[in-house]
This record gives structure tokens, sequence and C-alpha cells, in this order.
């Protein structure tokens, strides 16, 4: 324990020389701790520079634990929280802890963990913070005990906050937060065939897989293989080829398979024939009686039977759910702040900031451009179908809109490796979804809608205008 235990702890946000609103107090004046119960107490071994984190559960404690780090002029909170057991207790640590953090902070970055205690946490993250915060167990006497157990596993300095007494109101809790932790599965978690295969019979309902494809030779036997593999053990009824006029052997291999084969410029010609993956995709309906339809991409590398399960699976399990996403780890080396960006470098730059701004209800999603989707045939047959990249967006904006945000799930997939665009096929990409955004929120007429995307190079002393047309059109079943 320091001399200078109450001299080094900062109180920046109410000026310097001010009084805490908080009691700071030593271990070794532990039975200070029950003094004043109508003030917040922070026992605590001292206040140390370097990286700080909060463990938390919920409840008044847990918010104290906030209270005193931004009034300790911490404007970034990493928060580290162990799933809990109990469903209402998440409810409570959303309401009490998620909410008011994002009322507190700059910056807040919640974590939730599996690791089976406190303390295996404790193992896996301390050697990272210099100074951890906890909220105070449910009675006094736990609180020693609690420290010397925490200082069995963490060496840094321990601050243990206990709230005033006070009654709160966890009635209400950020929707998006629960919804991320309700509505995000893993593949594994479908992963017992037999369990599956019941609740698919139960359901009573038809499942096909479409596979896009143009001109994925290399990969697309591999994909077909993991969907028959599915398809053999009773999970999937249909798997069904939509080529897009690949001049490679694509529809050849294929056909070896014995699989239907479609070109999709040839399905229901009466309609006409346009270019894009939106495209392909609103003909699937089509060729197929099924009541769910799903994608997946045929450039995949690392095509597993998961990728087909896994999507399934939610929607196999829960009635409610009528839209489910998948999501993965990509190996793409694009880093930010040290961290893989999660949904792709389009995401980060142009979906979620567009996502946060304009329908935030959304930003739970990881990958909201994710191709791999599956759907019901008739909340299918309910939307408008943009056939160019923003095909993704638009049927997850319309079908949240359509039977709300709890309809929708997203699930892991596992490592998706394809082929990465350059930096101007991403900004192709990026306008086209744009264009698709822009209509769809502003209602934007074809005749005022800009459909040139023009870049303006620059090199010794000369400058290049160039220009390329990106059409948007839109499709539907009525």
């Amino acid at each position: 324990m320091h001399d200078d235990f109450l001299t080094n702890w900062p109180y920046s946000r109410y000026g310097e020389g001010k009084s805490p609103s908080f009691n700071l107090i030593r271990y070794d004046k532990l039975e200070d701790f029950m003094v004043d119960k109508d003030r917040i107490a922070a026992v605590s071994d001292g206040w140390v520079k370097g990286q700080v984190a909060a463990v938390l559960r919920g409840g008044a404690n847990a918010k104290a634990v906030l209270d005193v780090m931004a009034e300790s002029g911490i404007k970034n909170i990493k928060i580290f929280h162990l799933e809990e057991n109990i469903s209402h207790l998440e409810d409570i640590f959303l309401s009490s802890v998620v909410a008011p953090a994002n009322a507190l902070f700059d910056n807040v970055s919640v974590i939730w963990r599996k690791d089976a205690s406190i303390y295996e946490l404790l193992k896996n993250i301390g050697n990272d913070y210099s100074m951890l915060f906890f909220g105070a167990p449910l009675t006094f006497s736990e609180i020693l005990p609690f420290y010397n157990n925490i200082k069995e596993f963490y060496q840094g300095s321990v601050t243990i906050v206990c709230g005033q007494e006070q009654d709160i109101d966890y009635d209400e809790s950020d929707e998006i937060y629960k919804w991320v932790r309700q509505r995000t599965y893993d593949a594994e978690d479908f992963s017992i065939p037999a369990a599956l295969k019941s609740y698919k019979k139960k359901l009573g309902k038809k499942a096909a897989v479409v596979l896009p494809s143009l001109n994925e030779e290399k990969t697309v036997g591999s994909v077909i293989e993991a969907a028959l593999e599915v398809k053999n053990i009773g999970l999937i009824d249909e798997v069904i080829l939509v080529d897009s006029l690949s001049t490679d052997n694509t529809v050849e291999i294929a056909r070896q398979y014995g699989i239907p084969v479609f070109i999709h410029q040839e399905i229901r010609p009466e309609l006409g024939s346009l270019r894009g993956k939106g495209e392909a995709m609103y003909k699937s309906a089509f060729i197929t009686d099924a009541d769910i339809i799903a994608w997946v991409d045929t450039d995949i590398e690392t095509i597993t039977p998961k990728f087909f399960y896994g999507l399934l699976g939610p929607m196999y399990t829960d009635p409610q759910i009528r839209f489910s996403k998948g999501y993965f780890t990509r190996p793409v080396k694009v880093e930010a702040s040290g961290i893989e960006l999660g949904g792709g470098r389009v995401t980060e730059i142009l979906a979620r900031p567009w996502i946060n701004a304009y329908m935030p209800e959304l930003s739970g999603f990881i990958q909201p451009l994710s191709g791999t989707v599956a759907i019901y045939r008739d909340s299918l047959y309910q939307m408008r179908i943009p056939i160019n990249y923003g095909v993704e967006m638009a049927m997850l904006l319309q079908a949240v809109r359509q039977e709300g945000l709890w309809s929708v799930c997203q699930v892991n997939l596992g490592t998706v490796v394809h082929r990465s665009k350059d930096v101007i096929g991403l900004s192709e990409m990026a306008f086209q979804i744009l264009q698709v955004l822009a209509e769809m929120e502003q209602g934007c007429k074809a005749g005022k809608r800009n459909e040139l995307l023009r870049r303006v190079y620059s090199a010794k002393g000369y400058f290049e205008i160039g220009s390329k047309r990106f059409d948007v059109a839109w499709r539907d079943y009525k």
C-alpha cells in the first residue's frame, strides 16, 4: 500500500483539487466500507498508470463502478462480462451497465465472455491491464474474500466499488444489445443432426440451397460437395446451381454432380434478363417450390457443411425467425487499432456508418453485407430486389421492416477465404450499395438519380477524368 494512495487518484471530471463524490478506502480500512450507506464507496489498491478495464455483472454496484470510473476522468471504457446462466440477469446487465456506460463515456467496448469463472477470465486477460474495477459482491463479509481470490490470479491494482442502497428499475434495456445476445448464433449450436432433423420435420418446411456462380471452376466442386453432404443426411431438400453465363468449366463441373443447373438469363425469359447478383437471386425463386430458400456463394475456398446447416438451423428451431444471415471470420489483413475488421472494408467504411446514422436498429449485425442468407419464400415475394451489389442491404432492410428486428438473426459460419477486390472494385461496390440505399430512403426518381461514378487521377502534372455507369434496376414478384 502506497502513502500516495489518495493523492494519486485523478478527479479530472470535476477539475483539479475537487473532492470526489465517493468514499475512497484502503483495504486495511475496510471496516469504513459500511459507514455511509448514502454514498458510493471504492475500496482500492490505489491508482496506477496503464490500461484500465472493468469486470461487471450488473446491478447497483456495477452502475457505481461506472460512476467512479467516469468521475476519475476515464473516457474510453472496456467492460468484460461473463454470460449469465439466468436470462433475466442479462437484462439487468444491459439496463444497469450498458445503457449508462453509453451515456457516461465517449467510447464503450462491451465484451461478452464464456470463461468458466471470473478467475479463469482474470487468467486470460489480467496481463493486459494494470488496473481492474469490480462491483462489490452481495454482502459486506464477502468483499475481502473476493479481493483475496482475485489477487491469486491478478497482480495489478484492484478496485471494488459498492453503490448506494437504492432500488433500480431494470425494466428497460438496450434492444440492440439484447438482440445481439439472443439472435446471434454459432453453426456449432446446430451440429447435432438428429436434433436438427427433428426440428425440421416438426416445422414441415421444404428448404432449397441455391448456389450462384460466375466463373468459379476452382471452388464450385467443393461447395457442391459440402451442400450435398448436408442434403444426404436430410437437412436440405434441394441443391441448385444458378449460373450467370460462366465462360470457364463451372457449369460442366456442376452437372457432373447431378444437381439441377440453370442459367439465370434463361429463367423466365418473358421477364427479360438483367446483369447482376441480385438478378440471379431474384430468378432463383422461379426454379424451386421450397418454402425456405438459401444462397451460398460458390467462390468460398474454405467451405464446410456448417455453412448450410448453420445458416438454416435458426429457422428450423425457431419459427419466429424468417431471415438468417451468415457472418464469417475473414482472414483479410486489414486492421484498425490492431483489430481485424469483422465486416470487411466496405462494411466498416460505408455500411456500418450509414446503418448507425439512419437505421441504428441494424447496428448489431456483424456483416450486414454478407451474401450468405436464407429467407422464407413468402417473405421474399414481398420484397423489391435490386439487381446489383445492393441486394444484401436491400433484403436486410426490407426483412426488418416487414416483420421486425426479432424475425432476423445472424450465424457464425466459420472462416471464409475468397478473392478480395482491389480498392477500385470496392469503390464500385460501395457506389452501387449507396445508390440502393438512397432510393430506399429518399425515393430517388430515375430521372434525378446519378448513375455515373467519376474518378479523377493525377500524376506528374497531368490529370485524367474517368467515369463508369452503374444502372439501378429493381425486380419484384407482383
